[in-house]
């Protein structure tokens, strides 16, 4: 074989390139995850002092910023989502935001973690990348939560949970909403509406 030297300098001129890009886009799918748990930190800080309604309102910002909420929607609505105009798809993508962040509101009810630890690289999974990171507890060894982040046009967002690094938090959201797009649109979503105000009811 004979080797061109021209085609082997432009193929080493394009490692350092590829090799940037990829630590970039890690960092930037550690730093959504971080914002999201910064965002649970300051809540866990003041616990106490927090109704539901309080926590449902400091948490869903960063839910907003850093999920990926159409992937989401679209998962968890099921079949008839292609149907669906644009602007059906972006009201129950929000509508889904705010009962994830009316269950996350509900659930930190007596959660006894104190804060998170994270790894700085991820682990290529497909076209994702899975930040691993860990949930300090007040009593015991930290408990594992990973996260599935997700390359959008809005940047890496957070596409999945893992709780114990394994358990998909996306699945039980799919599950626990399966079947409330069959009966349509606008029957779905004033179903999930009311979910989320159950969760905010004391």
């Amino acid at each position: 074989m004979v080797f061109d030297r021209r085609m082997v300098l432009a193929a080493l001129a394009v490692l350092p390139a590829f090799s940037m890009a990829r630590a970039d886009d890690s960092a930037d799918a550690v730093a959504a995850v971080k914002q999201f748990q910064d965002g649970q930190l300051g809540i866990i800080q003041k616990l106490g002092q927090m109704n539901v309604k309080q926590r449902y309102d400091a948490l869903r910002p960063a839910i907003g910023a850093t999920f990926d909420l159409p992937g989401m929607a679209r998962m968890v609505y099921g079949a008839g989502w292609d149907s669906l105009g644009d602007g059906q798809k972006s009201e129950w993508a929000e509508a889904l935001a705010d009962y994830i962040a009316a269950s996350y509101a509900a659930h930190l009810e007596g959660f006894n973690g104190k804060g998170f630890e994270r790894d700085d690289k991820t682990v290529a999974r497909g076209g994702d990348l899975v930040v691993t990171s860990r949930i300090v507890l007040d009593k015991g060894p930290p408990m594992a939560v990973d996260y599935v982040a997700r390359k959008t046009p809005g940047g890496w967002k957070i596409a999945d949970i893992l709780a114990e690094g394994s358990i998909s938090e996306l699945a039980q959201w799919r599950r626990a909403l399966r079947g409330l797009s069959q009966d349509g649109f606008a029957v779905s979503l004033k179903a999930l509406r009311e979910r989320t105000r159950n969760y905010l009811t004391p």
